[in-house]
């Protein structure tokens, strides 16, 4: 009730937040954009990820591969715009490493990617091989999903590698060009103590890597940790210890020499951020890919299977909400706060209205709590404790829809309404 509340203050009255099934064959673009790519194959199935994913099947990745250029295609032929980056997630896209040169080759006939193409993996399926097939294909940015050192904590979550095996990752991936090297760190495990949390910053820093990011570990009542909580009542950190790790982690990356990039992130000075959700605008390839244009929002079929059989006749979108003006801005605005820097002018120059007119009201709550460091002409800059709660906005607020959305997918493929 809280969050409608106050989404209601901030949005226009026909502004209702949900998506409606949709029939849309294409979506059309008027300015820049960056593009993903979701390949759902996994050979383990993690019990804390959310994302929509299946057991890899080398048959079921041709026909998939097959699809996803007949999907490329299609948003070419109807939109030669400007691409900015291309984010390739999953899933666990190394898995389809030798078909990857095959897709890039069919946007490098139509755009130019060699601005950002970024790809994320894991220690258990990455090997000196697949390292040089990555980077000879012109990937520059890639994404290491450690989550953590220390072998009692990836056991729990699932993963298929040890951390020796994560440590000699890291350590040959040094040996290749990459412009930004990121290590994911899971925090906030059920029994985790604050040494742990240090030991596990410790060994990441230790490596130097370009980027460092940290999450908490979500918990989605879909996924099958969030089953596993219901049975047995596994308990995560009590909201006070996760904020003291949360600073701690601020601190300590930024006493180790990195700079504040998002919330979740911190880098080396002078390095681009490894970020796949920071796009103003773009367009999701493959089943379950969010695309959002300023004017809707879609999400394609979860389903593999009905991907593949729907990409020849249409672009595969399930749902689809509209986006209003002010919900434009709402969005742009949530981004910002993401990244920890609002940057005041490009929002006079993106909307041509004055920010503060716009949202005064939110700054004004933001500098009496004391989430506020910086404030200038140039933008206005969150403290530590505003970091603090914009990531617990994001679990509370913007997870919550995450779930509502992927829990309703997992029972029908090409639901009717979800509600947001």
């Amino acid at each position: 009730m809280i969050i409608k509340f106050i989404r209601g203050l901030l949005s226009e009255r026909t502004d209702d937040y949900t998506f409606h099934s949709s029939t849309r064959n294409n979506l059309y673009f008027d300015r820049e954009v960056g593009l993903y790519i979701h390949i759902p194959f996994c050979k383990s199935m993690c019990p804390y990820c959310p994302y929509y994913k299946v057991f890899y099947n080398k048959e079921l990745s041709l026909r998939f591969k097959s699809a996803l250029i007949s999907e490329i295609k299609r948003f070419y032929n109807n939109s030669k715009k400007c691409i900015t980056s291309l984010y390739i997630g999953g899933g666990t896209p190394t898995l389809m490493v030798d078909d990857l040169g095959t897709i890039i080759n069919e946007f490098n006939k139509h755009f130019n990617l060699d601005e950002m193409l970024a790809i994320e993996t894991t220690p258990g399926d990455i090997t000196e091989d697949k390292i040089k097939i990555l980077t000879n294909i012109g990937f520059r940015f890639i994404s290491i999903g450690v989550q953590s050192f220390q072998q009692k904590y990836l056991s729990l979550i699932g993963r298929n590698y040890d951390s020796n095996k994560a440590i000699r990752t890291i350590e040959l991936l040094k040996n290749y060009q990459f412009d930004t090297v990121n290590i994911d760190l899971i925090f906030a495990f059920p029994g985790e103590t604050i040494s742990e949390l240090f030991s596990d910053l410790q060994r990441a820093v230790s490596f130097y890597p370009d980027q460092i990011t940290c999450y908490p570990l979500f918990m989605f009542p879909y996924s099958t940790i969030g089953r596993f909580k219901k049975i047995k009542k596994l308990k995560m950190p009590p909201h006070h210890l996760r904020r003291k790790m949360y600073y701690i982690i601020h601190d300590f990356l930024k006493d180790s020499g990195y700079v504040r990039s998002s919330v979740w992130s911190f880098n080396k000075a002078d390095t681009k951020p490894y970020s796949s959700v920071t796009r103003d605008y773009y367009i999701g390839f493959g089943p379950s890919a969010a695309s959002y244009t300023g004017k809707g929002f879609y999400f394609n079929t979860f389903s593999v299977t009905e991907y593949i059989k729907t990409v020849p006749y249409r672009k595969p979108i399930a749902l689809e909400m509209k986006v209003s003006e002010k919900m434009e801005k709402l969005f742009w605005l949530y981004w910002r706060l993401y990244q920890t820097v609002i940057p005041v002018k490009m929002y006079n120059t993106l909307f041509g209205k004055d920010i503060y007119e716009d949202f005064g009201r939110i700054f004004r709550a933001m500098r009496t709590f004391g989430f506020i460091q910086k404030e200038d002409d140039d933008g206005i800059v969150l403290s530590k404790r505003g970091c603090h709660w914009v990531h617990l906005a994001q679990n509370y607020i913007a997870l919550n829809y995450v779930s509502k959305i992927w829990s309703t997918f997992q029972k029908n493929p090409w639901s009717e309404r979800v509600e947001l």
